[in-house]
């Protein structure tokens, strides 16, 4: 027998294994000039030739555990429903936060939401947290408004003209209206300030009037004509003895 160093070979049910030096330079095994059995050959794959790129991508498909937030004390709760009110672009509705929020229920989120505000009003922060549009959002306090506006002077949005407001006015409180019945209180024709009023977005349709001839459409506000206006719902709208009627 040669003293030289040898890869592994089976014999009938006998097997010679091969000094440590000979594994390293040949990992796969042999059988009868056949491969190695698989177990062998996936376990080589796995750890030898399998990129780092391949297993960062296996472990970027992991998904991501959120946190449950019922066992969080009020302040990191409180810091954690501000970190998504300051993220968010338009009103969180108190739904959408309890989603992002495992382990709370709507009805203690609407009452530490209403608590935030208050002590936001307290303590004179340069924001408040208002109920708008259904939802509650982060915004500059009213009374900073002249400063704010030194910042980044852009235009004022579209001011509304005086037919424009009457109009809008009619389909908040009447809503579902047809544009008829909006023409007979004002007692002129709407059709192009109501298509002005869609086009800014206050005003929308809401389908159509079934019971009356030709199934004219309806029209009604929408979210952000109560964003606009600082309204958390169509029931803030002024009421008439507001108006000293």
């Amino acid at each position: 027998m040669s003293d030289e160093p040898s890869e592994t070979t089976i014999s009938g049910d006998a097997a010679t294994t091969a000094p440590a030096e000979a594994t390293t330079e040949a990992p796969a095994a042999t059988v009868d000039g056949a491969s190695a059995p698989a177990e062998a050959m996936i376990e080589t794959f796995s750890v030898e030739t399998l990129a780092d790129g391949q297993q960062q991508l296996i472990a970027a498909e992991q998904p991501q555990v959120v946190p449950d937030t019922s066992d969080l004390p009020p302040e990191e709760l409180r810091a954690v429903i501000e970190a998504l009110l300051f993220v968010a672009t338009r009103p969180l509705a108190i739904e959408r936060i309890a989603e992002c929020l495992p382990g709370t229920g709507a009805g203690y989120l609407d009452g530490f939401l209403a608590g935030l505000g208050e002590r936001y009003a307290h303590e004179n922060r340069g924001w408040e947290l208002r109920r708008l549009a259904g939802g509650w959002q982060l915004m500059t306090r009213r009374a900073l408004h002249p400063w704010v506006r030194q910042l980044e002077r852009k235009e004022l949005p579209t001011r509304l003209s005086k037919s424009a407001l009457e109009t809008l006015a009619i389909v908040a409180y009447k809503q579902p209206i047809t544009r008829g019945e909006v023409e007979d209180i004002r007692g002129v024709q709407c059709g192009p300030v109501l298509r002005q009023l869609m086009d800014l977005k206050l005003v929308q349709v809401n389908g159509r009037a079934e019971e009356s001839l030709g199934r004219p459409l309806l029209y009604g506000t929408t979210e952000h004509f109560l964003s606009r206006f600082g309204l958390g719902g169509i029931g803030d709208l002024p009421k008439k003895h507001e108006f000293g009627v």
